[in-house]
């Protein structure tokens, strides 16, 4: 419940208003109460305002309802088998570990040291720091 403030500082309840004058004919010349609900001669009610809303989303293409993602369409991505082995759910602590783990082990059994670290963005919009090595750079471009 929303309430507004006049300038004289009186409160006003604009939903309870509404509800109280649901019936009433609204000001202007669209010939709607204050639900909106078309009226026709006599005040009666010709076509709810929910009706109307459904007919148009119905009857409208390109106005749409579907919700959608900021990143765009997500891979397709097979779901893994989990065994009795592995953890339903990782800490983000877990995982960093994991990582940290993996990273060790590439730069153990390759016996190079990084030089730095990049940021690459995986296809789920995670962002992984991957080694840079010396022998990464070339002086020929």
């Amino acid at each position: 419940m929303v309430k507004r403030v006049t300038n004289k500082g009186k409160v006003i309840d604009i939903e309870t208003l509404i509800a109280q004058n649901s019936d009433t004919p609204a000001m202007g010349n669209m010939r709607v109460n204050a639900k909106g609900d078309l009226l026709g001669k006599n005040g009666e009610v010709v076509q709810r305002n929910e009706d109307r809303v459904r007919a148009y989303y119905e009857g409208n293409p390109k106005s749409s309802t579907a919700k959608s993602s900021l990143k765009g369409a997500m891979p397709d991505q097979e779901p893994q088998q989990q065994t009795a082995m592995d953890p339903s759910v990782k800490t983000a602590q877990a995982q960093q570990t994991e990582a940290d783990q993996s990273v060790m082990n590439t730069v153990e059994q390759t016996d190079k040291k990084p030089v730095g670290y990049k940021e690459v963005e995986m296809p789920n919009g995670d962002i992984e720091m991957v080694p840079i090595y010396e022998d990464d750079w070339s002086d020929e471009s």
